[in-house]
């Protein structure tokens, strides 16, 4: 199953076949609480191959998915799985591994720069989610949205089971 997210820069729509999500500052912040709108879009698209790829140990990330009251993930790669954590790509190239998916096929959501980086070193596309800081933090971006709240407004799922943006 894939979707579609639109560049903003021409127009066209540019397709992905799985969402890889960061934790920490994406969908959790520094106290273990969901961030607005984490839980609303991991509902919306749970029928989507999905990933999360994070730098702390599995145990943490899975207690505070937990604690967050966010959604599981089927795929979770930790800093216990790879053996360079982010700015490396290591740990979005072994999601997508996992999934099946080549990377240049991955959507990557991230809030920081070591995580765009990586991201961007494993040749994947990247939604940078500003929380409060200027477009310029994030230039190596492939797009840039204000909050999760705001990406989750500009996703439209349509009746060919497709995400737009």
């Amino acid at each position: 199953m894939g979707f579609s997210i639109a560049a903003t820069e021409d127009g066209n729509f540019m397709e992905y076949d799985a969402i890889l999500f960061d934790l920490f500052g994406t969908l959790v912040d520094d106290e273990g609480r969901a961030i607005e709108g984490a839980a609303e879009l991991l509902v919306r698209l749970g029928g989507y191959k999905r990933a999360l790829v994070t730098s702390c140990g599995r145990g943490l990330a899975v207690g505070l998915l937990r604690h967050a009251g966010l959604p599981a993930f089927e795929i979770l790669v930790t800093a216990d799985d790879v053996e360079a954590n982010k700015p490396a790509p290591d740990g979005y190239l072994a999601a997508a591994k996992l999934l099946d998916i080549v990377p240049e096929r991955c959507l990557v959501v991230e809030d920081s720069q070591q995580g765009i980086a990586a991201a961007r070193a494993a040749g994947m596309d990247v939604v940078a989610v500003l929380r409060g800081r200027e477009r310029g933090f994030a230039l190596a971006a492939t797009h840039a949205f204000v909050s999760l709240v705001h990406l989750s407004r500009a996703l439209q799922v349509g009746p060919d089971s497709r995400v737009r943006l």
